[in-house]
């Protein structure tokens, strides 16, 4: 196998070669394989199977040798089912054993799973499917009935497997071929080869289908092992479930939670604190909103979480004091959490620690600097500000970027950014900009580059409020709001037409009781004006709304669907 870089794998006490990443022939299948070489009676992945009468749960789990069983034993009968190269297939799993099994059954077989985000809705998730144009599908029960109701979304698909015992007519079972223990040589994939397609979740924009590479997944594996410090005495517990891919790929063994993760905010805070006790897990990727859950719950119950030394949050902002109270209440001494930027196209692409928040930028961003994501994660990404334009651009030009300090879109490039939307040119002519073989990507953020190199996001392009001959943006102005006691999270929308156009702020207070009362909300009112006179980003809002909940996004529980709340703020204010 050619090859110009490896990755290590850190035990904690010696340092071993795992496995070739970036040149050649590369298949991130390989992965798993090195680290049965390495590893094979370590658990792999680690599933609960419900609580007993003493109140304790009960767990299953594969090792890795266990694991790698299972995954060639699926990638034998998908191929005798019809699954070859470069075949585009629909995975509808649960996260669990067949879920980590069946995505790297594919990437041996040098098959491409096509993963889409449960949660955006029927209307949206059957578009992705007709979309996808797959040819075969993987997945539950459920997932075959909605294929029979809905036929036409699915009518490039030829080959039907249940993960399940069930079989009938075209739908075969994975269950029912008989496990002869022969290794699955991988196929012979090159760097640039695909290896999956990854639905972006629709909660800012058009769902669309993202391209990744053997290369992408090598290139990210080896960034968040550097960057969070993972060994193989970690333990992670993902709440993102294509996460554990990466867990397992990096020799931790990942803990699948007790709840339903298309739906995050659904889960019982109690039983996730019970895994990461019973576990030890170290090692965890969730939302903001997610953890502000369990930092509430834990908080009021007084529970701790010491064996938790790495917290990963995305998704959106993550508020100083969401820092604060992991740091001084929940994580052991020498724990921190860690806030990765980046988006399905780009990931990860900086990263900035709590305690660097609170040391350095939480002031700053109380009076309404933006949200500070910090610093590239390897000097193998790129980064710039270009000016803000709603208009794509095609080629790359030195004149596109704006002056130090100044706010304009950011633009990526490098070994994590992916090239391309699948079969979506006109997504790709507004989100790229070719640069010789090169791909800079159009985050469809707004921010800055400090002094000291540090990257501030200030808010969605699609977000800003243009007034006359001013723009504002959404987190520099709602982090202002956001730091009064009486207000959990803030939105700003506009009003109006051209010279007309006003800057509202809506504001969901921490007590909805509040709402019952005329003169509560006329006061809160009059604070949140006054504050906002005191900030120079803040002074032209003379608006504010209530209201008792925000629409959001399913998969972080986190984005503001703040085109929903213009419409509901036009509707109140009466254009």
């Amino acid at each position: 196998m050619n090859t110009i870089d490896t990755l290590s794998l850190n035990t904690g006490k010696q340092t071993r070669e795992i496995v070739p990443i970036i040149s050649g022939k590369v298949n991130v299948a390989d992965y798993l394989d090195k680290q049965v070489e390495l590893q094979p009676s370590k658990r792999a992945v680690i599933v609960p199977e419900g609580i007993n009468k003493r109140g304790r749960y009960r767990y299953s789990h594969l090792t890795y040798s266990q694991l790698l069983d299972r995954v060639d034993h699926y990638a034998h009968v998908m191929t005798a089912c019809g699954i070859g190269f470069g075949d585009r297939v629909l995975v509808g799993i649960k996260p669990g054993f067949d879920l980590v099994a069946v995505t790297f059954s594919l990437y041996k077989m040098g098959a491409v799973p096509v993963f889409i985000d449960p949660g955006m809705g029927k209307a949206g998730l059957l578009n992705c499917i007709q979309q996808s144009r797959a040819k075969a599908m993987v997945a539950e029960f459920k997932a075959h009935v909605v294929s029979y109701l809905y036929k036409k979304f699915f009518s490039t698909v030829k080959v039907f497997i249940n993960v399940g015992n069930f079989s009938f007519g075209k739908i075969k079972s994975l269950q029912k071929y008989k496990n002869d223990r022969v290794p699955f040589e991988a196929v012979e994939t090159q760097s640039d080869d695909t290896a999956a397609i990854l639905f972006t979740s629709g909660s800012t924009g058009a769902a669309k289908g993202v391209i990744y590479t053997h290369s992408t997944f090598a290139h990210q594996i080896k960034i968040i092992r550097k960057s969070y410090e993972v060994t193989s005495e970690d333990v992670d517990m993902s709440i993102f479930p294509l996460f554990a891919m990466f867990a397992v790929s990096m020799g931790m063994p990942t803990v699948i939670p007790d709840m339903d993760c298309s739906r995050p905010l659904s889960a019982n805070p109690k039983k996730i604190c019970r895994i990461i006790h019973d576990q030890g897990v170290t090692f965890s990727f969730g939302s903001p909103t997610f953890w502000d859950k369990m930092a509430s719950f834990c908080v009021k119950g007084n529970v701790k979480l010491p064996s938790l030394r790495a917290l990963l949050m995305a998704g959106c902002s993550v508020p100083g004091d969401l820092h604060q109270r992991f740091l001084d209440h929940l994580l052991p001494a020498g724990g921190d959490v860690y806030v990765p930027y980046g988006a399905t196209e780009a990931l990860p692409m900086t990263t900035f620690r709590g305690t660097e928040v609170l040391m350095q930028t939480k002031d700053k961003s109380d009076s309404g600097a933006g949200t500070c994501v910090g610093r590239l994660t390897s000097d193998k990404l790129e980064l710039k500000i270009i000016k803000v334009s709603d208009e794509p651009i095609e080629n790359w030009d030195e004149s596109l970027e704006v002056a130090d300090g100044e706010i304009g879109e950011i633009v990526v490039k490098g070994t994590v950014v992916t090239r391309e939307y699948f079969e979506r040119p006109e997504a790709n002519a507004k989100s790229k900009i070719r640069e010789g073989r090169y791909i800079w990507h159009r985050m469809g953020d707004l921010g800055y580059l400090d002094k000291e190199g540090l990257l501030w996001f200030c808010g969605r392009k699609v977000d800003r409020v243009t007034l006359k001959g001013e723009e504002l943006y959404t987190d520099q102005c709602e982090n202002v709001f956001n730091t009064h006691k009486d207000v959990k999270r803030s939105a700003l929308v506009g009003h109006g037409e051209g010279d007309n156009r006003k800057a509202v702020i809506i504001v969901q207070p921490v007590d909805k009781k509040l709402l019952d009362s005329e003169g509560a909300m006329k006061q809160l009112e009059k604070e949140l004006l006054t504050m906002a006179e005191n900030f120079e980003q803040t002074k032209k809002i003379k608006h504010v709304l209530f209201k008792s909940a925000f629409p959001v996004d399913v998969r972080h529980n986190a984005k503001i669907k703040r085109e929903i709340l213009t419409v509901w703020a036009d509707s109140v204010l009466k254009i």
